[in-house]
């Protein structure tokens, strides 16, 4: 199996099962008490995403490069830009999630009605847990993929500077070729001597 195969089936499963312990283990009060912090960090990180995301879509610049050379970094940039919006997407869900639940928070834990042998106060548990532990994983790609286009950007930057640099020469050489020094007339002929 890949490592990236790998790594999507964690960043799916991971979230599943820290949802499912927050369901079972945690009382949605412990939440709540969170919900200050919680908030706070997932709107520096929308706030955060909203900044790099217009970077990263002015990140295109020509520079010389070739029609295959562009069209690499579109797509990569391309790859990365959905990969932000899906990231605002569960972050927003997140936030979202939070605020509900701390909402409903007196009205879910005095239902004591279960569904499935969960209250609906673990529903909310889940629900939280699950976007929160999402959010983090995916955050990590943040990182990864600033990094990633970085490189692809440096790579292509020198490959269009060695380009240019050849071009230069070649251009410095082909006009070196055509121009004749001005030279005296008769210079370099062989002079008689005098007698």
């Amino acid at each position: 199996m890949r490592q990236s195969t790998k790594r999507k089936i964690a960043s799916l499963m991971l979230p599943l099962l820290a949802g499912a312990a927050a369901a079972q283990y945690t009382p949605l009060s412990f939440w709540y008490d969170m919900k200050e912090g919680l908030i706070a960090f997932l709107g520096f990180l929308a706030a955060s995403l909203m900044q790099v995301m217009p970077i990263t879509a002015n990140f295109v610049q020509t520079d010389k490069l070739n029609p295959s050379e562009a069209k690499k970094i579109v797509d990569s940039l391309t790859r990365q830009q959905h990969y932000w919006i899906g990231l605002l997407s569960a972050t927003i869900a997140a936030l979202l999630a939070i605020i509900i639940f701390s909402a409903l928070k007196s009205p879910l834990e005095t239902y004591t009605k279960t569904w499935h042998g969960l209250s609906y106060s673990s529903i909310g548990c889940f629900f939280i847990a699950y976007l929160f532990c999402f959010v983090l994983i995916k955050m990590l790609g943040l990182f990864e993929g600033m990094l990633s286009l970085h490189n692809l950007r440096a790579e292509l930057v020198i490959i269009s500077a060695d380009r240019a640099a050849a071009e230069k020469k070649d251009s410095i050489q082909a006009s070196a070729g055509e121009i004749r020094p001005m030279l005296p007339e008769g210079y370099g002929a062989i002079a008689k001597p005098p007698q």
